[in-house]
Parts: C-alpha cells; structure tokens; sequence
C-alpha cells in the first residue's frame, strides 16, 4: 500500500506525459522532476566508478602479465635465437654430414633418430617463441583497448557531472523561490527512496522479462501473418492487439501493460508492482541481421528519467529483433509501425547465392 507522502506526491503530478509536455510545470513539480534528475545522475556516475575500478584492476592485472610475460619471452628469445644461429651458420647442415661417415645401419638408424629429434626439438621452440609472441601481442592490444574504455568513461563521467551539477544549481535556484523551501524536502527524499526501492527493481524486472520476450517474437511468424511480395521478399505483419496478447500468453506480468505501434514508434505504458511506466523507443536497422531498440523516453510515475538510466536500461536489456530467429536464411530490409500495426520487410536468401539481387 502507498504511504500517505507518496499519495501526496502522486496528487501533486501531471496525469500523463503529453500534460506535461503541453503546459509548464508548476515550481514544485519542476523541483521534484530536477531532484529526481540530479540524485538519478548521481546514482549512474557511482555505477560509472565502480566500472571505471574494475577497469583500473583488469589494466593492473594485465600490466603484472605482460610483466611476467616479458621475461619468458627473453628467455625463450634467447633459445630461439641459438636455433636460428645453428641453422644460419650451418651447424645443423654440418650434422647431416655424420650420417654419412656411419659404419653400420644400427649407427645410422641411431644418429638420425637423434638428429629427428634435435630437429624437433628445434622446431618446438621456434613454434612455441611465435605463440608466446602472439600470446603478447594480443595482451598489449587488450590493454589498449582497456584503456580506450576507460578514456571513454572518464570523458563521460565528466559530461554526466557536469550535467548533474548544472540540474543541482538549476533546483537550489528554485527551492529558493519557495515560500517555505522545506515544504518540498519531504518529498523529494520519498521520491527518491521510493525509486530505488520500489520504482528501479520493478523498471528491472520488467526489462527483464520482456527482453526473454522479445526472443521468442518469431513464433508470430506464422504463414498467415507473411505476404509474398515478390520472389523472395516477404512483409510480415504483426497487428498490435496480437502482439499484446502475445506477452500475456508468455508472462502475466504484461497483463496490466498496454504496448501500441504509432508513428514508427514502440510506446509502453502500464504498471507492474503498483509502479506506473512509461517507454517510447524505435528500432534502427543496423544489420540485415539485427534490429536495435533505442529507448527515447522513458518515465517513472510520471517523472522522465535522464539519458544515463536509459543508457543502463539499454545496455542491461537487448530489446531487439533478430531475423535469424525465424530462419537462418531470411535477413530484415526495414521495419514499420503505423496504424496499430508492425510491419518488417523480410528477404530470403537462398544458399549457393540464390535469392541475390
């Protein structure tokens, strides 16, 4: 049951996002939405340096290898290098020369087991001085990249920063335009303890479950739903009532849940564990093999998240479409929604090159 502050809190939100959107908030609203931002931000940029540790350990750790590393490979330089002299100055030739000065086959049987032997010897370590050396080559290059990743994080802890301190000042600006600045304080700390421990589990396992969904969406393709276009192009069409159905039939969590397909968008909007959501998203076609689901919006009882959770939300949860499920052969040209309905422009191509245009 809610709690007589998150009833509060409740009353005093726009009805829908789209009310949102069409008239300013008003100061109180406006406060709660940038404190919900800026501890959002703070929370993902805790998230971006337990990542940016891990990293700096996985870089000390390969560090401490290629170390190690470095001094097998001097040893095993020097082996090598002694049996690449052998054979340059004609040592191991020179060997060849005794086989032919034995007095006996037993002595001849004897000395070219040896020389197999040396020889194979010989070979192993010039075979095992190339797969050390590979061995390295690849560790420095696992470093690098290691290292780009970490680059790459710093530049957007930094952005994320900066971005949660310029929210911060933006709400303490306004927190002082109130008339009793700690009327609003109640309810920003429930909003965000109510978020972290109701709100994001739920958003959780919501994506969860409907990323294991999103796997089994080629059971809709079935004859019925394909029209020919041609040879070897097909449409397959998804009408928004099935697909909704569809989800119940494979987890009742998506009974209190409404997804509808409306100018090329994927938009959600439900409730699970008492917790209002709202998603709208697109797919990009960024192989003939895949389709990525983006998230543009996505809200938490009527409070927008920032780009930083969508970006977790996104990276924790393949929403996409994957052709190959419905046949190894059959690759996706574009996708539509319109109309309350989904449509994906399939091609089949057919071994030995058949189905090529």
């Amino acid at each position: 049951m809610r709690t007589i502050m998150l009833c509060l809190l409740l009353l005093a939100l726009p009805l829908t996002a789209t009310a949102r959107a069409e008239e300013p908030l008003p100061l109180e609203q406006l406060i709660l939405q940038q404190h919900f931002t800026q501890k959002e931000l703070e929370r993902t940029l805790t998230l971006i340096k337990q990542e940016e540790s891990r990293l700096n350990g996985e870089i000390a750790q390969l560090d401490l290898d290629l170390q190690r590393k470095k001094l097998v490979m001097e040893a095993m330089r020097r082996h090598a290098g002694d049996v690449a002299r052998a054979y340059y100055t004609g040592e191991r030739a020179n060997l060849l020369t005794l086989l032919f000065d034995t007095e006996n086959f037993n002595d001849f049987l004897l000395l070219f087991d040896f020389l197999q032997i040396l020889y194979e010897r010989d070979l192993a370590k010039l075979e095992s001085f190339q797969k050390e050396r590979a061995a390295m080559a690849s560790m420095q290059a696992e470093r690098q990249n290691r290292l780009t990743l970490l680059q790459n994080l710093r530049r957007q802890y930094e952005k994320q920063l900066a971005d949660m301190l310029a929210i911060q000042a933006e709400k303490e600006k306004n927190v002082q335009m109130l008339s009793d600045p700690t009327s609003v304080q109640a309810l920003m700390d429930h909003l965000v303890a109510d978020w972290r421990e109701r709100g994001l589990p739920a958003f959780q396992t919501f994506f969860n479950e409907l990323s294991g969904v999103m796997f089994q969406i080629s059971e809709l393709a079935t004859p019925e739903r394909i029209q020919s276009d041609g040879l070897f192009t097909h449409t397959l069409t998804i009408r928004q009532d099935e697909f909704n159905r569809f989800l119940v039939s494979k987890d009742e969590l998506f009974k209190n849940a409404h997804f509808s397909f409306d100018n090329n968008q994927l938009i959600v909007e439900g409730t699970y564990d008492q917790v209002h959501m709202r998603l709208v998203g697109t797919y990009e076609l960024i192989s003939p093999k895949a389709l990525k689901f983006h998230i543009n919006e996505l809200y938490y009882d009527g409070f927008a998240l920032p780009a930083s959770t969508i970006e977790e939300m996104e990276k924790s949860y393949d929403l996409g479409f994957y052709p190959e499920l419905i046949s190894s052969n059959i690759q996706v040209q574009g996708i539509t929604m319109a109309n309350q309905e989904l449509k994906l422009q399939l091609k089949i191509n057919l071994p030995f090159g058949f189905g090529k245009q």
